[in-house]
Parts: C-alpha cells; structure tokens; sequence
C-alpha cells in the first residue's frame, strides 16, 4: 500500500478517536437516517443500520430524494456500536485447514453542523482467523463513512470516506467500478457486505425525474484482501494456482511463484451517472474511467536459480459506458445492465506477458414475490465476453445466479438459499442458510457452502473448501 494510503488511513483512525468520549458508545440513540447514496437500489448500508423500508419492501425501489433536516440547531448523536458480528465455520475436507473465524465492529457517529451541513465519522474493526495448516490471526483497522455533507432540496455535495454502490442488479453489477471490494471472506457473505468506503468528492443532482451522480476518487485504496495464508485469498502459492487463471503457467518444471507487491499509487478515478424515474421504466447511463479495485495478477520472472514466478496485483484504468433498465411487468421487478469496458487485463498464452483487451458485459435479472409473497425470489443471468484470443484468462462465460428467501413462524426464522451455476463451464456455488430472528436486533444462524467446478471457475478453485458455519450479528 502507499505512502498517501496509509497517512490517509492513520489520520482518520485517528480523528474518530479522538472524539469518543468516556461514557458514551452504547446508550440507545435515534437510528440516523437511512443510507440514501442511490435511492435507486434497495441495498441496506454497508457499515452501518438497515434501512427498515427498503428491508421490508426489496421488491420496489424506494425513491428519497434529499430534504432539510428540521430546524434543531446542532443534533448530534453519540459514537456508538452499529454493528456485531461473530462467526465460525468448520471446513469439511481433509486436505483444508480445520476452522475459519470471523469477528466484526462497526461504530459511527452523524450529526448536524446546521441545517444545511451535516458529518460522519466511522470505523470498522476486523478480527479473522484459521485454524488447522497453515493457520493464521490477524485484527485489522478501517474506516467506514466519514464526510462532509452539504445539501439542498436539489443537490448533495460530499467530501470524505462514502459508500459509493453503483447499479440495480444484484451481485454481479457491471456498472459497480468505483466501489471497493472486500475479498476477505470471498463471496460467503451477500453484496452490501463485500463492499467498503471509498475516499471520493460526489456531486448529486435531483432535476426532475433526473438524477445526475458524479463522483471523483483522488486516492486509489485496493480491495481489502484476507491473509495471504487464507484459503480465500486469491491466490494458491502453495497449489500454483490464482483465482480465474486456473494453474500458474510455469515455463520450466520445479519453478516455484511467490507474491509481490502492488501497484496502487495514484487516484482511483472518475465517473458521472444519469438515471431517471418515472413512467412505465426506469433507466439510466454512465460513463467512467476507473480502475477496478480486485486486483489482477501481472506474471514475471525473478532472476535466481531456480527462477522463482513474482505476481504482482495490478489495476489498470479502463474507460467503463454502461447502460441500465428496470421495469415492472406481470408482478414482477425486471432489471438489466450493460457495459463495455476498454482495458481488461489479460495474459498471454504464449508470452505470459501483461496486456489489456476491451470486454462487454450483461446481466439481465428478475425479482418477484410467489404465493402469500411471504417467499421473495431472484434470477439473474450473466454474459461476458473478452474481445481477444491467445489469452491464458476465460474469454467468455455464462452464468445464471439467484436467491430464494422465505419467511416463516410470523417472521421469527428465515430460510433462504443463495446459488451461482455456471452456464458454459461447470461452476456451482450453493449456500443455504437458515436464521433465527426472534431477539430484537439480533439474528442467529446457521449456514453452509459447497462449491464445485472446473479448474478456471471460482467453484473449482474453492473446491474442497466446502464449509458449514454458525454465527450472531446485531444491527442497532
């Protein structure tokens, strides 16, 4: 990480401590107002409360355009816990490590300078572990939402750490590029808690039925990445293998690879996006030049006997023009996003040598209530397609991925089952989960994921990673 990153975080750790205050932190305060960054997409707030509306209705859209806040002169709240969460889970394979732990806090404060200007400062505490061989432990420090905040009936203008989630489709958004992604728990968890803040200016423009969404990123902060020991790191050092290449293309027998560093100075971007609301669909358009926050592993060769493979994690700016449609028809939500992006990083199959091609992307989704509507379901299907040959990387694949969720027991227990199935290579990722709901702001669970598929695929690279866990969280 560079220099500017790590004083960029230092500073902001040390500004939410510095106003925490004994005796404060657990009180119950007012649950601030809802995470509204893209009234468009019903996702709760990544580091910090539901929003109980969109929670309760994910089918439609809930659209909040900004208001003044009541003139109450200076309303602040406490710095307080948000969030908890513990979880274990048991590997099922002998050949994997024996235990994965995962602990998380989130705490935050909001307030008011004036009716017009508002703040929050935020962070996140990570404690992850695993047992068995190899094992590792680690506690990692973050920030979440911390800003600047002035509004108008017609405008927003931020400045600090944001939670920037662009997109109507579920999981695999192609517009989704200025986010960060977090990868230390693979895809275990659902979207909103695989993305992190991002250090950005936003420009939000109500016109209308219009809204116009610019943000620029003036320091580029890479996807939060587990332990390199992890079996959900992205790449194998041990087996020779990184996550969507398959095996490492060693030139010569008995070469070994290791990990570099990271090429992530620089910012992270820009981009603009206009979607507008109202008649019989919803549409809208955007257009960046981002770099994508997972990183892509570059292959080189470091001089010594025997030559060692050095990857080193890279993020190159691509120009990204998406396109996006949602609509009701027949009961149902049916949303679609398109994009073309002109620099994917490839490798080589001759070579091994870094290069980028352009790509095109689409996803096509459905959400709809069945029955009692007490069971919601989703469907989306994916297409990708890189417009190169000779490459090492998967050119084109499809898939089809979704969510089966039902409440039961006047909505005590919930079970649901989230699933990826490749459509082209065999790729299968099923994760059933079943949770108590029955203590106020806590929820109880018990969850399993099994994966399968061929060696390319995400399902093949976890194969053998199959694992059952149990955990608690709690959102106040």
């Amino acid at each position: 990480m560079n220099k500017s990153s790590l004083l960029f975080k230092a500073s902001l750790v040390a500004l939410i401590f510095g106003i925490v205050q004994p005796g404060t932190g657990l009180a119950d305060e007012p649950k601030p107002e809802a995470n509204v960054d893209d009234p468009y997409v019903n996702r709760p707030s990544v580091d910090g409360p539901y929003d109980d509306e969109a929670e309760a209705l994910p089918s439609k859209k809930v659209i909040k355009k900004p208001k003044k806040k009541p003139k109450s002169a200076k309303e602040n709240s406490a710095f307080k816990i948000d969030s908890l969460r513990a979880e274990l889970g048991g590997f099922n394979d002998k050949s994997a490590p024996d235990g994965d732990l995962n602990l998380n806090l989130g705490a935050s404060t909001n307030g008011r300078v004036n009716d017009d200007w508002e703040f929050a400062l935020g962070m996140r505490l990570d404690a992850q572990a695993q047992t068995g061989s190899p094992d590792f432990s680690r506690v990692k420090l973050d920030y979440a939402e911390n800003f600047l905040r002035w509004r108008s009936p017609e405008m927003r203008i931020t400045l600090g750490t944001q939670n920037l989630l662009w997109g109507r489709v579920d999981e695999i958004s192609p517009i989704d590029r200025l986010s960060r992604t977090d990868l230390s728990h693979f895809i275990l968890d659902r979207l909103p808690d695989r993305r992190r803040a991002v250090p950005a200016l936003r420009l939000e423009s109500f016109q209308g039925d219009f809204k116009i969404d610019a943000a620029w990123l003036p320091f580029f902060d890479p996807a939060v990445l587990p332990d390199d020991e992890s079996v959900w790191h992205p790449v194998d050092t041990a087996n020779g293998r990184i996550l969507g290449l398959g095996p490492i293309p060693f030139p010569f027998p008995g070469m070994s690879a290791k990990l570099g560093g990271e090429e992530d100075g620089g910012s992270g971007g820009a981009g603009v996006r206009v979607t507008h609301t109202g008649g019989s669909f919803d549409y809208g358009f955007s257009l960046q030049r981002a770099r994508q926050s997972m990183p892509y592993y570059k292959i080189s060769a470091t001089p010594s006997f025997p030559a060692i493979l050095t990857l080193t994690a890279v993020h190159p700016y691509s120009w990204i023009v998406g396109g996006e449609l949602e609509t009701q028809v027949a009961g149902a939500t049916w949303r679609l996003e398109a994009a073309w992006s002109s620099d994917l990083p490839v490798t080589d199959a001759n070579t091994f040598s870094f290069r980028t091609e352009p790509a095109s992307d689409l996803v096509v989704g459905v959400e709809f209530f069945p029955g009692d509507g007490e069971t919601r379901i989703t469907l989306q299907v994916a297409g990708h397609k890189t417009h190169t040959s000779k490459v090492i990387d998967r050119t084109e694949f499809y898939m089809v991925n979704g969510e089966v969720e039902r409440s039961f027991a006047q909505g005590r227990w919930r079970g649901n089952l989230r699933f990826f199935s490749g459509l082209n290579d065999q790729d299968v990722y099923l994760n059933p989960k079943l949770t108590y709901l029955g203590i106020d702001k806590h929820e109880l669970f018990i969850a399993a994921h099994f994966f399968d598929g061929s060696e390319q695929t995400p399902g093949g690279f976890h194969k053998g990673h199959d694992m059952i866990s149990v955990g608690w969280q709690a959102k106040f």
